[in-house]
């Protein structure tokens, strides 16, 4: 599991093997909190790239939900 405080948003990616493909695909939350303590949340959608290495498909995750931050700014 990789985790990321961003631009005040908290970024988490897991990675979950593909059994079909032996390969390694990625899961990414972004939450965030708002005024009157209400927290928010936004589910990455999955990219159907499959990654050799359960890293590379964090890191893939952390990236995707960044790129969701900065077209949200």
């Amino acid at each position: 599991m990789a985790i990321m405080i961003y631009h005040q948003r908290t970024l988490v990616s897991t990675a979950g093997y593909d059994q079909v493909s032996g390969k390694w695909k990625y899961a990414a939350t972004v939450s965030w909190s708002e005024s009157g303590g209400v927290t928010r949340f936004h589910f990455v959608t999955t990219s159907p790239k499959l990654f050799d290495r359960f890293e590379d498909a964090e890191k893939a995750g952390i990236e995707a939900a960044k790129s969701w931050v900065e077209q949200k700014r």
